[in-house]
């Protein structure tokens, strides 16, 4: 179908083509988890945040999202990429997850409540060509207190960032395998 109508929702109005609307809204009613991303992509468009009603939050998928458990990150050497995770950035290493079970090295690093897993995999990406801003490349974002305190860990360190382009707290780095990373202030 080329064209849908939304009218529907809360935070958007309806457009000239009202018939037309009225026809696709009969024969097609966006799921609870449609409007739900719709007015999330509509929020972040807008800049509004908005709290999910408990008619809302009562109709997640009914396999039970919870949350983000891990974001795997390919290394070529453990022991340099434990280095900036561990030894500069400070995350704590898991040692209830198993290292010698996969048939690779690896770490599994604590950010928070969910967390990292290193695995000691080649790389299939190209490190060249990259673009220098994080933010305009595959990225993990780490929610952090104080921006500015990152800042001058990374400036002892000789570690290369940029700030996000938006003005808001946020520092873009790579680590030792050219992974981007966005801290962002919360």
């Amino acid at each position: 179908m080329a064209m849908r109508c939304l009218s529907s929702l809360p935070l958007l109005s309806a457009s000239g083509s009202g018939k037309a609307c009225a026809a696709v809204r009969t024969h097609h009613t966006p799921s609870a988890a449609a409007h739900r991303r719709i007015r999330t992509h509509m929020s972040v468009a807008t800049g509004g945040e908005q709290a999910l009603t408990a008619k809302e939050q009562s109709q997640e998928p009914d396999y039970g999202v919870v949350s983000m458990h891990h974001v795997g990150i390919l290394c070529e050497n453990l022991e340099r990429s434990m280095a900036f995770y561990q030894d500069l950035l400070g995350l704590k290493v898991n040692p209830a997850r198993p290292n010698d079970k996969l048939p690779y090295r690896g770490a599994w690093l604590w950010v928070g409540s969910e967390m990292i897993h290193l695995m000691e995999l080649p790389n299939p990406d190209p490190l060249t060509g990259r673009p220098e801003h994080g933010g305009r490349d595959r990225h993990t974002c780490i929610a952090i207190r104080d921006v500015l305190k990152l800042k001058e860990i990374f400036d002892k360190a000789g570690i290369s960032y940029t700030l996000s382009k938006s003005g808001r707290p946020a520092i873009f780095a790579r680590d030792p395998d050219g992974n981007a990373l966005e801290f962002t202030q919360v």
